[in-house]
């Protein structure tokens, strides 16, 4: 299995499915399982739970964290790629329980995804952004730079750009694959649960039917095929 083109990426991206998408080798050289947040469900989530390290992130632009009021989780960020974790949340819902099951995850998510489109901010003739989300929860929104890969070629702007590109709102879902391992006898252990690299995230998109991508893929399709496109809203000629 090789990697797919970004065209037939977009198309599966576009239809509500899975992709998973790969960083350089000389950065995290680990796979995302990828969807957008508006066609996140319950059953979906689940199996992004399943198979992942299930500390499940929500992509957003800095726009829509600004609308939101969701702010930084630290003010001095340490993390070697400087990922822009925001405060954590949970839909603020009637069938939001504790926040952390598949169901109420995925409500939070898509949650996301609608405060995209409708612009909710903490304007007077608004929503507030508490009686939308409570916080802190279990969804950590990542906020994207605003030239996407063009400029950090991470999964967070991975997310935003390919959801942008297939006409989604611009809120994605991410979590790292990771290798499934084995029982260590009769012990309460799994071992050989790494992260999924290369190799192992192309077998998995064999097994489960995903298109698998690159992020330097994806930068050079911005680049040379959407030259007069606007990507999370940059210019990318």
């Amino acid at each position: 299995m090789k990697f797919t083109g970004l065209t037939f990426v977009n198309f599966k991206i576009g239809r509500g499915d899975f992709i998973v998408v790969l960083d350089s080798e000389d950065r995290e050289n680990e796979g995302d399982l990828i969807i957008a947040a508006e066609d996140m469900t319950e059953a979906k989530m689940a199996f992004m739970i399943r198979y992942s390290s299930g500390l499940v992130c929500a992509p957003i632009t800095a726009s829509l964290a600004t609308s939101l009021a969701l702010s930084q989780m630290v003010t001095h960020n340490t993390d070697p790629n400087r990922t822009a974790y925001t405060v954590s949340i949970d839909a603020n819902h009637p069938t939001t329980t504790t926040g952390i099951s598949a169901h109420d995850r995925a409500l939070t998510c898509r949650a996301l995804a609608s405060c995209a489109v409708s612009g909710a901010t903490d304007a007077a003739d608004r929503t507030p952004t508490d009686m939308i989300f409570r916080r802190p929860g279990h969804i950590l929104p990542l906020q994207a730079r605003d030239q996407g890969v063009l400029v950090r070629p991470g999964h967070t702007e991975a997310a935003v750009d390919l959801c942008r590109l297939a006409g989604k709102s611009p809120v994605g879902v991410i979590c790292e694959l990771v290798e499934e391992g084995v029982a260590n006898g009769s012990a309460a252990e799994i071992v050989g649960s790494g992260m999924l690299r290369r190799d192992g995230c192309l077998a998995f998109g064999k097994r489960w039917g995903l298109k698998v991508c690159t992020i330097a893929g994806l930068k050079e399709y911005l680049v040379h095929t959407v030259p007069t496109k606007h990507v999370n809203g940059y210019h990318a000629a």
